[in-house]
């Protein structure tokens, strides 16, 4: 008997390319962070500070 697809299984073609697309145009909006401001937010994390997640450049 052959178990049923899990929904982690199917992929919806039209939700990857609109996700693909808004993450782009999120992208070339400039709503990134650096990745060595993520590498120390991760490492007061780890140091067992509680700190906030940084902010993309693009918000205001």
């Amino acid at each position: 008997m052959t178990q049923p697809a899990s929904i982690f299984d199917i992929v919806d073609e039209d939700a990857k390319r609109c996700a693909i697309k808004e993450a782009r145009a999120s992208v070339a909006a400039g709503n990134v962070v650096d990745h060595d401001v993520v590498v120390e937010w991760l490492e007061q994390l780890l140091a067992g500070k509680k700190v906030p997640p940084p902010s993309s450049s693009g918000q205001t």
